[in-house]
């Protein structure tokens, strides 16, 4: 199945149309060329588009955007409310009882010891019943990036299942190719 646009014909010409069907492109040539498989739909104001790859492991890839505005396709992007979510899966990690969740600190984390402030990015908490896993610091390390710009929404590995959940309107297919390559 392949991304489909459900624009009305006068969003067409809409830069924001343009800007959405370029993004699902880019998605759709990059899973075909894993030979994957993708279904989604697009228009001026959003996007849903799902993928899925098997290589070493089964991921699914989710990116959804949502705009909100007072109608006008006209308006700057920086005048509108945007929702973009970008969620990368992989129901198949060799965890054994680990489990983990990481997120953005809030200031009601300083009340709960549960959470720990992660060392190298101060901004994000972390919560895990101990156990260690190599898995875990190459993930980690392979996220780096993300970690810096604040992109990172969540990462939660729980029942062998990891979610990596973004807030960005970038694919970022280079990192999550590295993250493809973990053992």
């Amino acid at each position: 199945m392949k991304i489909k646009s459900n624009a009305v014909p006068e969003e067409l010409d809409s830069p924001f149309y343009i800007e959405n069907k370029k993004f699902c492109q880019v998605f759709e040539r990059f899973i075909a060329g894993k030979e994957g498989k993708v279904r989604g739909r697009y228009n001026a104001w959003s996007y849903l588009i799902e993928g899925k790859i098997e290589t070493l492991k089964s991921w699914n890839l989710f990116y959804k955007k949502s705009t909100f505005s007072g109608g006008n396709l006209l308006l700057s992007s920086k005048y509108q409310n945007l929702l973009t979510i970008a969620e990368w899966t992989c129901h198949a990690v060799n965890a054994k009882n680990a489990m983990f969740f990481i997120r953005k600190r809030k200031f009601i984390d300083i009340m709960k010891p549960s959470y720990l402030k992660l060392k190298q990015h101060p901004a994000y908490v972390m919560k895990t019943n101990g156990e260690y896993l190599p898995y875990f610091s190459k993930v980690l390390n392979t996220l780096e990036m993300l970690f810096e710009t604040n992109e990172i929404y969540t990462i939660t590995l729980k029942n062998n299942k990891l979610t990596i959940e973004l807030r960005t309107e970038k694919h970022h297919f280079n990192i999550f190719n590295e993250l493809i390559q973990l053992s």
